[in-house]
């Protein structure tokens, strides 16, 4: 029996997509083929749905609250959810904008990638820290004024992280703390000890927590439980000489409070991939605050990611042809 998969929407972070808006190679087109002689691919751009129908299974980028170029929007994306479809692979983590009436009642199973974008991501952090810590902004600035001057710099070994989420993206970002000589501590939702991590402790207990670190990381997925889980009350339990990294979702903190944290120097300054709106509008005062690293999110850029999308989903063809449970099922109602 046929199964037909299309693959939609161009990934978060994939760098050269071709010109027609799809960004499947030769040799990613052989590896989802080559799971089954009954799989039919065709490749959809995203801006090419309307008309389209009978897909059984269904790869994709977009959806999402915030639309982003060669992602599909969400009207695009629910066109998808025909009587015919059974799943739907996301080529990203996060997934609370892609639930539809068909995923909750079960008539369709969502899976995401967890793990898609650590490795990026784990770097990027670890960059925004020796960013802060050497001051190479300032060094760019005296460098475009031709001044010869010596800074007072940091160093990160015995400076201590804390990660809000040690999943994937935390669990990584410790290790490379730990490789820098750093004290790794952090929240995660069952408190359990973990490699490269000195202390892990509920969520409950962050604020009492705050006080203790040097750089701040929030990399917990979004859910109902996480939504402005850091605002006035958290910033001013910070440092003043903390840095705040936020390389998950911009929803998770309280923005407002955020942005006084940082005019009022609350805390040193921050390294922000993720906001409340996306793009971020022109007139947001974030925009010129010199204590402030902006990122339009995408820490996660990379040349592997498409790669490493398609192995991700040709693992988990094979287990829905075998009649096998797939891998990372995503729970709506969790949220993860």
């Amino acid at each position: 029996m046929t199964i037909k998969v299309a693959v939609s929407g161009i990934p978060r972070g994939l760098q050269n997509p071709r010109p027609d808006g799809n960004w499947l190679t030769e040799e990613h087109m052989d590896r989802i083929r080559a799971v089954s002689r009954d799989v039919e691919l065709v490749e959809v751009p995203a801006h090419k749905v309307r008309g389209v129908g009978g897909f059984e299974v269904v790869l994709a980028e977009g959806g999402n609250r915030t639309h982003y170029p060669g992602e599909l929007d969400w009207e695009d994306y629910q066109r998808f959810f025909t009587p015919d479809l059974k799943w739907v692979q996301l080529c990203s983590t996060g997934f609370s904008d892609n639930i539809t009436p068909e995923v909750l009642d079960g008539r369709v199973t969502l899976t995401n990638s967890p793990g898609l974008h650590t490795v990026p991501i784990a770097e990027s952090v670890a960059a925004a820290m020796l960013n802060h810590a050497k001051r190479l902004g300032q060094r760019r600035v005296d460098q475009a004024n031709r001044e010869w001057r010596r800074l007072s710099c940091d160093e990160l070994q015995g400076s201590t992280v804390l990660l809000i989420g040690v999943g994937n993206i935390g669990s990584r970002v410790a290790s490379i703390c730990k490789a820098l000589g750093m004290k790794v501590i952090g929240t995660r939702r069952r408190p359990e000890p973990l490699h490269n991590v000195d202390l892990i402790f509920p969520a409950s207990d962050l604020r009492t927590r705050l006080g203790e670190a040097d750089y701040v990381v929030v990399a917990a997925p979004f859910t109902p439980k996480t939504e402005n889980l850091l605002g006035e009350p958290e910033f001013r339990a910070m440092k003043a000489t903390a840095y705040f990294i936020n390389v998950a979702r911009g929803r998770i903190v309280h923005e407002p409070s955020l942005l006084r944290a940082l005019t009022e120097h609350w805390i040193a300054g921050a390294y922000l991939d993720a906001f409340e709106t996306e793009p971020l509008p022109r007139e947001s005062p974030l925009w010129a605050l010199d204590n402030v690293f902006l990122v339009p999110h995408d820490s996660h850029s990379s040349p592997h990611i498409g790669d490493r999308v398609v192995e991700i989903f040709a693992e988990n063809l094979e287990r829905y042809v075998r009649g096998e449970p797939l891998l990372h099922v995503c729970d709506p109602r969790r949220g993860y």
